[in-house]
C-alpha cells in the first residue's frame, strides 16, 4: 500500500481517545440537522406540488419553508466542529482527497450558498418566485443532495489510499471522483434516505406541538410525518445491508462476528431503529430518542470502519500527542455554550409556531 504523507510534526493537541470523542459527538449532533435539512427539504417540495388540490399540505409546506434556513444554518454551524476533527486526526488523508477532486470539492461552498439563498426565497418570497417557485423548491433539494455525493466521495476517497496513485497519474486536473469505489452509492443513499426518516419524525412531532391551535393540521402532519419516518427506514435497513455487504470481505467481517465490540454496536443500531419503528404510534418521543441513539452508533460504526480502512497506512492511535488544555478547555467551553444557544433556539422556534401557526411571510 502506498505510504501516506508525513503527519503535522507539532502533533495532535489532545489524546486521541478524546478526540475521537468529540468527533464522533459532534458529528452525531451534525448529522442529526442534515438528516431535518435534507428530508425536510424534500418534504417541503413534495408539500408545496400536493399543495395545488390540498389546502393542507400547502400550509405544511408553508411550516416547513419557514424552518429549514434555520435547519440550514445549523448544519452548517454544527458541521464546522467533525470537520476539523476530520483534518486533525485524519489529516493526512483527508488533504490528498480533498486535493485529488479539488474542484468538486471546492464547489460545495457554492452549492450550499445557492441553496440557501433558495430556501430562504421559499420562506421569504413566495409570491414573487410566482411560477418558479416549484422549480426553486426543487432545485434547493437538489443541490443539498448533490453536496451530500460530493462528501460521500470524499469520504470514501480518502479511505482508498491504494487508489490515489494511480488516480494522480491518470491526470492532475483535480476532477477526480470515487466512483470506482462499490460502496459509494450504498453508502450516499443509507445518509440521505436515513434523513427522509428523521425528517419525518420531526414532522410528526411538530403535529403533536400544534395539536391545539390546529387540530385538523397537526393530525395530517402526524400521519405524513410517521408514514415518511416508517417507509424511510425500513427502506434505510435495506439500504444499509447493501452498504454492508458492499465493503471488502476482510473489513465486513468485522462488524458481522470478527469484532464483538463493533458487532454488538451495528446490531443495537439496527435493534434500535426496529423498535422506534414499533412504538413510533403510541410514543413518537421515545422513538425520537431512539432514532438520536441509532444515529450515534451508526456514526461510532462510520468511525470504525474509518479506522480499519485506514490500517496499516495510518495507525493514528500511535501519533505523537503535544496536549493543549488550556484550547482544549476554551473549546469545550464554547462548544457547551454553541448547544445551549441552538437549544434555545429551537424552542423559540417551536414556540412561535405553535403561539403564531399563521403568521404571514415576510416581504
Amino acid at each position: 500500500m502506498p505510504g501516506l504523507p508525513l503527519p503535522d510534526p507539532a502533533g495532535l493537541p489532545a489524546p486521541i481517545w478524546l478526540l475521537k470523542f468529540l468527533s464522533v459527538f459532534t458529528l452525531t449532533l451534525h448529522l442529526l440537522a442534515m438528516n431535518l435539512l435534507v428530508g425536510g427539504t424534500i418534504l417541503m417540495a413534495i408539500s408545496l406540488h400536493r399543495g395545488k388540490t390540498d389546502p393542507v399540505s400547502q400550509r405544511l409546506f408553508e411550516r416547513l419553508a419557514r424552518g429549514l434556513p434555520v435547519t440550514m444554518s445549523l448544519t452548517i454551524t454544527l458541521g464546522v466542529a467533525p470537520l476539523l476533527f476530520v483534518q486533525l486526526i485524519y489529516g493526512q488523508a483527508f488533504y490528498t482527497s480533498s486535493v485529488l477532486m479539488a474542484w468538486p470539492w471546492l464547489m460545495v461552498i457554492p452549492l450550499v450558498m445557492l441553496a440557501y439563498y433558495g430556501l430562504y426565497a421559499c420562506q421569504f418570497r413566495p409570491a414573487w418566485l410566482g411560477k418558479y417557485l416549484h422549480a426553486i423548491a426543487w432545485l434547493s433539494a437538489l443541490l443539498i443532495l448533490v453536496v451530500g455525493f460530493l462528501f460521500s466521495n470524499n469520504w470514501t476517497l480518502m479511505l482508498a489510499p491504494r487508489t490515489w496513485h494511480a488516480l494522480y497519474n491518470a491526470g492532475i486536473s483535480g476532477l477526480h471522483l470515487n466512483a470506482g469505489d462499490s460502496s459509494l452509492i450504498p453508502r450516499y443513499l443509507h445518509f440521505m434516505i436515513g434523513g427522509l426518516a428523521v425528517a419525518g419524525l420531526g414532522v410528526l412531532l411538530l403535529g403533536r406541538a400544534v395539536r391545539k391551535e390546529d387540530a385538523e393540521m397537526a393530525e395530517r402532519m402526524e400521519q405524513i410525518g410517521r408514514r415518511w419516518f416508517l417507509m424511510a427506514t425500513g427502506i434505510q435497513v435495506i439500504v444499509g445491508f447493501w452498504f454492508l455487504f458492499a465493503l471488502p470481505q476482510m473489513v465486513r467481517r468485522f462488524f458481522i462476528g470478527g469484532n464483538m465490540v463493533d458487532s454488538g454496536v451495528l446490531a443495537a443500531g439496527i435493534l434500535l431503529a426496529f423498535v422506534a419503528m414499533a412504538i413510533v404510534r403510541r410514543a413518537p418521543g421515545v422513538a425520537a430518542l431512539l432514532t438520536g441513539s441509532t444515529v450515534f452508533l451508526m456514526v461510532v460504526a462510520r468511525h470504525r470502519l474509518r479506522q480499519i480502512l485506514l490500517t496499516p497506512a495510518l495507525k493514528i492511535n500511535e501519533q505523537v500527542v503535544h496536549p493543549q488544555w488550556a484550547l482544549l478547555v476554551l473549546f469545550v467551553v464554547l462548544l457547551l455554550a454553541g448547544l445551549a444557544v441552538v437549544a434555545w433556539m429551537v424552542f423559540a422556534f417551536v414556540r412561535a409556531g405553535r403561539v403564531r401557526p399563521d403568521a404571514p411571510q415576510g416581504g
